[in-house]
């Protein structure tokens, strides 16, 4: 007498389904991810309970606490900067730069930049602060 032996049958995980899983941890992941400016120079800003919501992109200016100018994303001395004000002033119609001084900075570093915008063709200029109970 012969018998038959069983086949036995093969397992497989299906990974259809944990790659769609994968995919839709990404794409939730991507999404929800919140996108912060940041400067090249880390500012610590002075509170202020009368902060105002930028509705345009300004011309910013940073200004450290050890008296490091920042212009955009690179570095600059403060004839870099006069130039560069100038050539983003003549670029152009709203003449309005943003100062973001940080808290520690001496006042007469501020004033000195204060000035140097001014005398770069900047109609208006705002100081720079956080929202009070802001972090």
């Amino acid at each position: 007498m012969q018998f038959r032996r069983k086949s036995k049958a093969e397992i497989a995980i299906n990974l259809a389904p944990l790659i769609d899983v994968i995919f839709l941890l990404v794409i939730f992941f991507a999404v929800s991810t919140t996108f912060l400016e940041t400067a090249g120079l880390q500012l610590e800003l002075p509170e202020s309970s009368s902060t105002a919501k930028r509705e345009v992109e300004d011309i910013t200016v940073f200004l450290g606490a050890d008296g490091e100018l920042s212009f955009g994303d690179e570095q600059v001395d403060e004839e870099q900067l006069k130039a560069k004000l100038r050539a983003a002033m003549d670029e152009t119609d709203r003449k309005v730069v943003v100062l973001r001084a940080d808290t520690h900075t001496e006042h007469g570093a501020v004033v000195e930049i204060m000035d140097l915008i001014r005398d770069s063709g900047a109609e208006t200029m705002n100081i720079a602060a956080r929202s009070a109970g802001t972090d």
